[in-house]
């Protein structure tokens, strides 16, 4: 009966980490698709979005629960369709270890990310460490960027640049 009453106390709260960040990259894909739909399909592109896209993309779910990480994405020519290659469009660069979630110990590190199919995932440090991630912006420091510019364009920001392994191919592909 004591051990009934100990072992709950005892499990960690799976609130933040990977939790928070696949929230963050579901929201990014959801963000995507209905921009989308309001615009016949069309690649996205943040150049052209409206000031309520940037805004949502700028307060993604969950993001405030990991303001330690960055939320990388591609934010130029992107377009979700299931039946495509499965390629990388938003990651977590913190590698968390909390999803999924365990009653003793805990789970191997990982790095929460969203795919071109609409999927979300969690990769190894390793499949990170591969990730080309030239294309793919900070979305916190881009939605601060054009706070200040409401209207004006967003490409003052400058790509994330992998500084492992930069031409990785294959890296990209979710693999």
């Amino acid at each position: 009966m004591a051990a009934g009453l100990v072992f709950p106390s005892l499990k960690r709260s799976n609130c933040g980490g990977n939790s928070a960040a696949l929230a963050a990259c579901k929201g990014y894909v959801t963000v995507l698709q209905l921009w989308a739909a309001d615009h016949g399909g069309q690649r996205f592109r943040y150049g052209q979005a409206d000031r309520e896209t940037r805004q949502h993309l700028g307060r993604l779910p969950g993001a405030s629960w990991i303001r330690s990480s960055r939320l990388l994405a591609r934010v130029e020519g992107v377009r979700l369709d299931s039946a495509a290659d499965k390629r990388i469009i938003i990651v977590c660069d913190r590698a968390y270890d909390n999803v999924p979630q365990r009653f003793f110990g805990k789970s191997p590190m990982a790095h929460a990310v969203a795919y071109s199919t609409g999927d979300i995932g969690l990769i190894s440090p390793g499949e990170f460490a591969r990730l080309d991630l030239s294309g793919f912006m900070d979305l916190q420091t881009l939605a601060q960027t054009t706070s200040a510019e409401p209207d004006g364009p967003a490409n003052r920001s400058q790509p994330i640049r992998s500084e492992t392994n930069p031409t990785s191919g294959a890296a990209g592909s979710g693999r």
